[in-house]
């Protein structure tokens, strides 16, 4: 798995995590089609320890006492415009709403690396 993946006319530059470095764009690494790769988009929303939560992320969150496990779905197209939370898919299976208490959310694992549930 990459750090981000930049879209060139005739495929992908993939790049690994630079710490933050060059303005946080990544090392390039190689060279990809678009046919190899699956592009996960970034929900906005950073865990407690600060990473980032990317769709695909299996999450543990945290809400009014109690805990739940789910892999972050599809985050909804624009979802700012919209007011929607980016985690409204996990939020809906599990039947919460995010507006009725504080949210804990903890980034263990993503589907493409860890087995989901």
């Amino acid at each position: 798995m990459y750090f981000r993946g930049y879209q060139k006319l005739f495929g992908v530059l993939l790049c690994e995590d630079d710490g933050g470095k060059n303005e946080g764009r990544g090392i390039p690494v190689k060279r990809a089609g678009y046919e190899d790769c699956i592009f996960l988009e970034n929900t906005s929303l950073k865990d407690r320890t600060g990473k980032e939560v990317f769709e695909g992320d299996i999450v543990r969150i945290r809400i009014n006492g109690k805990q739940y496990e789910g892999v972050v779905p599809a985050v909804p197209d624009m979802f700012k415009s919209r007011k929607l939370h980016p985690l409204q898919g996990l939020f809906g299976k599990f039947g919460l709403n995010p507006e009725n208490g504080e949210i804990e959310i903890e980034v263990i694992g993503n589907s493409f690396e860890s087995k989901p549930f």
